[in-house]
């Protein structure tokens, strides 16, 4: 049990619950995805500056950041240094939950009647073996994120924006807000 809850809490990066997407919200949002870009913070300065918040679109050489209500980042892809890209939320800790829900009755089972233990124990282990080696490759893996430079170009990331055509001109990118926690698709 220890093993479940440690792989479902991997997850170390916190971005905003109204961002963390499930899989099938991620393809039918009308917001962009939330992203950490790690900038350089001024020309010939090695500091470098996290920006996050909500992808909005990529124009020119300009990648578009909203990140607070009504305020706008615009970020020269060259001084991007490093980007990740959520796309949905990682779904280790679903996977320990229904591990969980599925191990639960066998080992009750085996607490209750001592003498057909490794009975109810040898119903509820495969399962349990598939769900924990699931969490432990979806804990591991970043499919559920971009990242780059490592594996992806800046103009993979666009696709993941709020407006992957490019801005609207009928749109002015200061007005927008960020998606209100709680708010469900339509």
């Amino acid at each position: 049990m220890a093993v479940i809850l440690l792989t479902a809490c991997r997850t170390t990066i916190q971005i905003p619950d109204a961002y963390n997407f499930s899989l099938r919200e991620s393809k039918t949002t009308p917001y962009g995805c939330w992203t950490i870009l790690s900038v350089n913070s001024g020309p010939n300065l090695p500091v470098q500056e996290k920006i996050a918040g909500e992808l909005l679109c990529m124009k020119d050489d300009t990648i578009y950041v909203l990140v607070y209500d009504r305020m706008v980042r615009p970020i020269d892809f060259g001084s991007v240094i490093e980007a990740q890209l959520f796309t949905h939320k990682n779904q280790a800790g679903t996977y320990a939950t229904l591990t969980t829900l599925f191990l639960a009755p066998a080992l009750i089972g085996a607490l209750i009647s001592t003498d057909y233990a490794g009975e109810f124990l040898s119903l509820g282990i495969p399962g349990a073996i598939m769900g924990i080696s699931r969490m432990i490759v979806e804990g591991g893996s970043n499919k559920y994120m971009l990242i780059y430079p490592h594996k992806n170009s800046l103009d993979n990331l666009n696709q993941f924006s709020r407006f992957p055509a490019g801005k609207p001109l009928a749109i002015d990118l200061n007005q927008l807000t960020l998606k209100p926690p709680g708010e469900n698709n339509r």
